[in-house]
């Protein structure tokens, strides 16, 4: 059966303003199948900005955010997890705690995780520093924020750009959120309001330089998850979004994204070999088993591999200072 199309908007370049742009890739939504649109990614031929163009109204985020989207199920409870969950949580855990040495000369530390799901990305934060930590988090679904409330953070329901906070932030983290939002460069600006003076934002995304993003760029590669991700940066963009904010970049980080290589491996074999295309279906990574287990094994060392080769991953963490003026 044929879906109604979803309705959508031209765009300007979010970080410059230019309408100039050229088409790098097309595709459809090959993970939830809410429609049968296909979408178009363009590059900004002044700044070198990737987004989708034309992109969903706000009105449709609820169309292509089914229930069973995978970060509203994702359960924060360390006892009912598979191995391939505790894994990750496990390395998340590493990394946070290097991410937030940072902020080692304070004795308190209120962090507020932007697109917080269920809680579990709050969990690891508390985890990593439980004394010093506090765990806040914000939400456009009712249900998440309720889940992630019962598990003992503080939970704004809303946008994050609509939400008047009662308190600023040592912390604000987006872990795959900023390439979700309408108006990342708005989004970054909220940031530096939220945070305290020499507070930090860490932005987690996908890296559109990777060797895997170059290969695959007509369509396949992994990390565009079309139509829910709008923007798709690099580190150069990164840092000319951030600099309009008053950020200052203090390291970026590049990780394994085996993830992200079972979609791109998915979406190769989607219309080729269907049977194939099952073993790789994205939302088994989500869940406990021996599969995701497996899966998500192989494609890490791969991933760790390219790594070693090329000096980037599909999968990028910056983190940004800000400065003593917050952006207006």
């Amino acid at each position: 059966m044929l879906k109604r199309p979803i309705k959508t908007v031209e765009l300007k370049c979010y970080i410059c303003g230019s309408t100039r742009n050229l088409k790098v890739a097309s595709g459809v939504d090959r993970e939830y199948y809410v429609s049968d649109d296909v979408f178009t990614v363009v590059e900004c031929l002044e700044c070198g900005l990737r987004y989708l163009n034309p992109r969903p109204v706000v009105e449709e985020l609820g169309t292509i955010y089914p229930s069973n989207y995978y970060s509203y199920n994702m359960d924060a409870n360390p006892e009912e997890l598979g191995i391939a969950q505790r894994l990750r949580h496990r390395i998340h855990g590493r990394r946070i705690r290097s991410l937030l040495r940072h902020l080692d000369d304070r004795e308190h530390i209120d962090l507020l995780d932007v697109g917080c799901g269920d809680g579990w990305m709050l969990y690891l934060f508390k985890l990593a520093d439980p004394k010093r930590i506090k765990t806040h988090g914000v939400d456009i679904n009712p249900d998440v924020c309720a889940a992630a409330r019962e598990r003992g953070h503080t939970v704004y329901c809303g946008l994050f750009e609509d939400v008047d906070f009662d308190r600023q932030f040592d912390v604000v983290n987006l872990s795959n959120v900023i390439e979700h939002v309408t108006d990342p460069v708005a989004v970054v600006k909220k940031a530096a309001r939220t945070l305290r003076p020499g507070g930090i934002l860490i932005l987690e995304t996908p890296n559109r330089d990777s060797w895997d993003a170059r290969y695959f760029i007509d369509g396949a590669w992994g990390s565009y998850h079309i139509p829910r991700h709008f923007t798709f940066f690099n580190p150069a963009t990164i840092s000319k979004m951030g600099a309009l904010a008053g950020f200052k970049i203090l390291e970026t980080q590049f990780t394994p994204a085996p993830t992200q290589w079972v979609w791109t491996m998915h979406n190769l074999l989607l219309g080729r070999a269907p049977r194939l295309a099952a073993i790789f279906e994205p939302r088994d990574c989500f869940v406990a088993g021996l599969k995701p287990f497996v899966l998500l094994g192989f494609f890490a060392v791969f991933d760790w591999i390219g790594l070693k080769l090329t000096g980037q991953t599909s999968n990028m963490t910056v983190v940004l200072r800000r400065g003593d003026l917050a952006a207006a």
